[in-house]
């Protein structure tokens, strides 16, 4: 069986989409030839944390850790959140005194790619002994954080063995470096290094279309492999009715998600529909931005409003199971198009009906008309917005099921996406 290291900052006890990515690969590619070796920090910052992923790794899987240097965490004691990273998207978007924007200055300009660049020294001498010992065939690095493309980088120029780019998000485009105050040298130097590592990679992942257009003049050889949904993660009983129509959403609620086109059709939903006041709730679960709970109380949906703090992985599938409409919104950015959240491919997963906001032209909205759901509706199309929301709430006034056939979506699961990964892995290794 031939063996691929993969080098991850995000593992479990970290949560989120890039600890899901590789933990689902990581639990399937045995099944198609493959043993995955895991090289990840000992001690590294998580902005949220979810023990019962632990669950998902094998028994037999080899998981090495090594200590990294985390300048981000003395960044995250100057905004008062010592002990706990800060969700690199929610960085930037919000008032801060002068020491604050003093050390956003700092993280902007003397740590390029990123913060997490402090990690490559250790991971790269911890991986030159797997490669020896484990007799390693191929490395995968994913980013973000992008630094550690970096290690991979260095591995390739020293040891010369097929590497994959696993691109999860774009790199210099992404949407929150709009935040951050980036001296031209800083985009200057890390338009080299993204350019130096797609054009050295001998093989590169994305998780959407957009970002293959993205990268394609820097490398001919790109895979899309997308996120997905595990298919042992999700139920197979429906949850009972609802004691009221439940919209959910699931997951971080940054500010440039704020739709307020949504919060005033709900608005005015409420005064047209007699029951609706009552009948309505919003159940809002991870971390939501003040300027988000501030827009909804503004449009008098406070009493609606359920707000939940994070949750473990399998209760927020349990959650988005049991909704009667599923919220889900595409960042306001110049460059969302090829954005396309993990958190997609489980709620199609679910059955339940899906509202999504975002470019109407976009990638997602490609996904969910594949999947036979309605597309996305944009930021402004109220018209849209409000007949979705209305039908929805017809079904469930008159105790029909919101849920729809889930279709031919198999192509999404994650055993379905590891056997493409491990495809793409046989190809490289019989070009080498």
């Amino acid at each position: 069986m031939k063996k691929v290291l993969i080098i991850t900052y995000y593992w479990p006890p970290g949560s989120g989409p890039g600890v899901q990515r590789f933990l689902k690969f990581s639990k399937y590619l045995q099944e198609f030839g493959w043993e995955p070796i895991i090289l990840t920090v000992e001690n590294g910052s998580y902005p949220s944390v979810d023990a019962s992923l632990a669950k998902d790794i094998p028994e037999d899987l080899k998981v090495f850790k090594t200590k990294t240097f985390e300048p981000f965490q003395w960044y995250n004691i100057l905004k008062g959140k010592k002990g706990k990273s800060t969700g690199v998207g929610m960085v930037g978007m919000q008032g801060q005194s002068w020491l604050q924007k003093l050390a956003l200055h700092i993280r902007a300009n003397y740590f390029i790619p990123d913060a997490r660049k402090g990690w490559k020294k250790y991971a790269l001498k911890k991986a030159k002994s797997i490669i020896q010992e484990e007799h390693v065939d191929v490395i995968i690095t994913t980013g973000p954080p992008q630094s550690v493309h970096l290690i991979g980088l260095d591995l390739k120029k020293q040891l010369n063995l097929p590497w994959v780019a696993d691109m999860r998000d774009p790199w210099t485009t992404v949407f929150y470096n709009e935040f951050f105050p980036r001296t031209e040298a800083t985009k200057q130097k890390d338009k080299m290094l993204e350019d130096l590592v797609l054009q050295s990679a001998d093989g590169v992942a994305v998780v959407s279309n957009g970002l293959k257009q993205e990268f394609s003049d820097r490398n001919d050889n790109i895979s899309i492999i997308y996120n997905g949904f595990d298919e042992t993660d999700l139920s197979l009983s429906i949850p009972q009715r609802n004691k009221r129509f439940t919209i959910s959403y699931v997951g971080n609620f940054k500010p440039n998600q704020n739709v307020e086109v949504l919060w005033e059709v709900l608005s005015e939903i409420k005064n047209e529909e007699i029951d609706f006041t009552n009948d309505l709730e919003l159940f809002l679960t991870g971390n939501v931005d003040a300027l988000v709970t501030q827009s909804i109380q503004l449009y008098g949906l406070q009493d609606n409003l359920n707000l939940s703090p994070f949750v473990a992985h399998q209760e927020a599938v349990h959650r988005m199971m049991s909704a009667d409409m599923l919220l889900f919104v595409i960042p306001k950015s110049e460059r969302n198009k090829p954005i396309i959240t993990g958190k997609l491919f489980e709620y199609l997963a679910t059955g339940n009906s899906i509202l999504g906001i975002g470019p109407v032209d976009g990638d997602a909205s490609v996904v969910l008309q594949d999947a036979n759901r309605s597309p996305l509706s944009d930021y402004h199309d109220k018209e849209s917005i409000k007949k979705q929301l209305l039908t929805a709430y017809q079904k469930w006034k008159n105790q029909e099921s919101n849920r729809v056939e889930v279709g031919d979506i198999k192509r999404f699961s994650r055993k379905g996406l590891t056997e493409q990964l491990a495809n793409k892995l046989n190809a490289l290794c019989n070009e080498n």
